[in-house]
């Protein structure tokens, strides 16, 4: 390759690094915009864990239960006082209608809501949480805690905007999740007068219709998607049939309503007999986390996971608590994967001369990399997510400076710095592609089989050990590039070549 050439295309793939550098990590006002618009950066967007950006937690409250706080309120009234202490029995901190205790039994009452707590942990469970939890206190009431979500932007209220729509996010989620009661299947036109328009017969048992029910996505449009089982399908035909030979007019009912006790999940519109095997319930409100939700709470209600108690979710606070490592913790995050980067290109430099130079550019680019995939994914991160990332750029540096080795033993045989360098590929190849191919399997298996924190960890370094091995390749070619300029291309590298001296 010529001078020109080379020199060309090293200037323009620094002047694309240093554009993408400043976008992904500077943030700043918009000028012109007499400081009310900000660019926020792209690591400023990736989404933070529960250790970085805090947690939301809100305590649900069944029916018949009110905090302290609420007695106190609802007694400072002094005609009612003795109405109300009449009503509710203390307990702990709570306060309990004396009729509930008298209908379940107090023992019976903390059993349910013990119950409810296990229910809810595997319907959160599936929301793909770094971290959550879910524990029962003052034995009547359910705490939950979950990740705010929130972008760096979002939590120092940066990003006004996206720090909103995460709240909202978090507080329909836990609406959904304490949705009470089992699924029936109405409609006001085919239904069963005498059992409030349930389409379904009473004495069928709902949860063997369905083999599961799931979240879809394609195109940026989402659904719901309903897996039948035979009878399923069955009842599924028979019901669209009657909804259809029953609606005479525009004006009645052509719709089949899924409901969890008495609220109305979903609709799904019949236009015609429905036989088949699954369907798809398109969701036209709300994006891919409002899908899920749908599709969570109908697939735990529809396999018999129902909460045995109904809560309060009209009215419900949610606090964010700031996060387990401080306040300034993405802060101190974001300093030392600065100086893990700066640690590995100041270590290249040295080690291999120029060509560390190349491999610094590798590492940019790794990091631009991860932080893109992060910011458009949507992965949450977290001090192990930092962690894999590190483990990631270990890989890439490790490869290369293996076959930065590989190239001196190469050339300590007396070789020409081109037929070192394609000995030393061709010696690594396989070695170099088996490591990726083993990490890449694990990083899938912890992201498909593994949930939470674990399942992110491996996403990410999925992500990693990809970008790890492209760059491996890439390497060669900027390490052709680079070196088109330079006279001596072992001193480039710095390595020597063994001369030999005839007798």
């Amino acid at each position: 390759m010529g001078k020109i050439k080379s020199a060309v295309i090293t200037a323009i793939l620094v002047a694309a690094i240093v554009v993408l550098t400043f976008f992904a990590t500077v943030s700043y006002m918009v000028p012109g915009s007499n400081g009310v618009k900000r660019y926020n950066s792209f690591i400023s967007n990736i989404s933070l864990g529960a250790d970085l950006s805090g947690e939301a937690v809100a305590v649900l409250y069944p029916d018949g239960v009110i905090s302290a706080a609420d007695y106190k309120l609802l007694t400072d009234d002094e005609d009612k006082l003795t109405e109300y202490e009449e009503k509710y029995a203390p307990y702990g901190s709570v306060y309990v209608e004396k009729d509930k205790i008298t209908e379940y039994g107090e023992d019976a009452f903390k059993e349910m809501v013990e119950n409810d707590a296990a229910v809810l942990t595997k319907r959160l469970g599936q929301k793909g949480y770094s971290r959550f939890s879910v524990s029962v206190q003052d034995d009547f009431t359910v705490k939950v805690a979950v990740p705010s979500n929130f972008s760096y932007a979002a939590y120092k209220k940066y990003d006004t905007t996206t720090r909103t729509r995460a709240t909202s996010a978090i507080e329909q989620t836990l609406k959904f999740m304490f949705y009470s009661g089992e699924l029936t299947l109405r409609n006001s036109n085919a239904g069963n007068p005498s059992a409030d328009n349930i389409l379904t017969p009473i004495a069928d048992d709902i949860t063997t219709y369905f083999k599961s029910i799931t979240k879809y996505s394609m195109a940026g449009n989402y659904a719901v998607k309903l897996n039948l089982t035979k009878a399923g399908r069955e009842i599924f035909k028979s019901i669209t049939k009657k909804i259809t030979d029953a609606a005479e007019s525009d004006d009645d009912d052509k719709a089949i309503g899924f409901y969890v006790g008495d609220d109305q999940l979903l609709s799904l519109t019949v236009s015609g007999e429905i036989d088949s095997s699954s369907f798809f319930i398109s969701i036209e409100n709300g994006g891919e986390a409002t899908a899920q939700d749908y599709a969570i709470v109908l697939n735990s209600v529809a396999h018999g996971e129902v909460l045995s108690l109904d809560y309060n979710t009209d009215d419900f606070d949610v606090v964010y608590a700031s996060p387990s490592l401080g306040a300034y913790a993405p802060v101190f995050l974001a300093c030392a994967m600065l100086v893990i980067i700066l640690a590995a290109i100041i270590y290249s430099i040295i080690k291999y001369k120029k060509l560390g130079l190349v491999n610094a550019i590798m590492i940019l680019i790794y990091s631009l990399a991860i932080i893109v995939a992060l910011t458009v994914i949507g992965i949450q991160f977290t001090i192990a997510g930092a962690v894999t990332v590190s483990l990631g750029l270990l890989l890439l540096c490790c490869s290369n400076f293996a076959l930065f080795e590989e190239v001196r033993k190469e050339t300590k045989k007396g070789k020409t710095m081109q037929s070192a360098i394609k000995s030393a590929y061709k010696n690594l190849l396989t070695g170099i592609l088996e490591l990726h191919v083993i990490l890449l399997v694990a990083a899938i298996l912890l992201a498909l089989v593994c949930v939470g924190e674990i399942a992110s960890c491996g996403l990410i370094f999925l992500i990693a050990t990809i970008i790890s091995y492209v760059l491996y390749w890439f390497t060669r070619f900027m390490w052709y590039v680079t070196s088109s300029n330079a006279k001596d291309k072992f001193r480039f590298g710095g390595f020597t070549r063994e001369e030999y001296i005839d007798d």
